[in-house]
């Protein structure tokens, strides 16, 4: 099975999330493809069933307790929360009607990976909080050491 990462994001302050983990895997020797996107509709043409796909976004509105949360299409407990994630950010659709949407269409999804850093700020023209900059250094972590890369 191949490997996608998918950054999905903006460039209004801590939404540039996904794009900043995407720029900074660029710089290592990941096996897997690599790329921006900026609509969370833009998913809908990378699932394919020999592919899993890791879609890193920021998220307002994630509990203070964590910075970075992991959620697996697969899990039902995560299904239910990737349903409840607040729809305010800086996309025309919300990730979790996409995902909906791709189901529906027959596309696979149970290979979807969802790596969501909370976000402090999504003000236009800002740069990353202190906060989400860490949260990009967290999730390249894990998510090289659960694909076995090496960085």
């Amino acid at each position: 099975m191949n490997d996608v990462v998918l950054g999905l994001g903006s460039c209004n302050g801590d939404d540039q999330f996904g794009w900043k983990v995407i720029e900074e895997l660029l710089h290592s020797s990941v096996n897997a493809s690599l790329h921006k996107i900026r609509h969370p509709i833009d998913l809908l043409s990378w699932l394919d069933a020999n592919v899993c796909v890791h879609l890193v976004d920021a998220v307002v509105g994630l509990p203070h307790d964590g910075s970075l949360i992991r959620l697996e299409m697969t899990n039902p407990v995560h299904r239910s929360q990737i349903q409840s994630i607040p729809c305010t950010g800086t996309h025309d659709v919300d990730l979790s009607e996409v995902l909906m949407l791709a189901e529906s269409l027959g596309k696979p999804t149970d290979q979807v990976v969802l790596w969501l850093g909370r976000a402090e700020s999504i003000e236009p023209m800002t740069s990353l909080s202190p906060g989400a900059r860490q949260s990009v250094q967290q999730c390249i972590d894990q998510l090289t050491q659960q694909l076995g890369w090496s960085q």
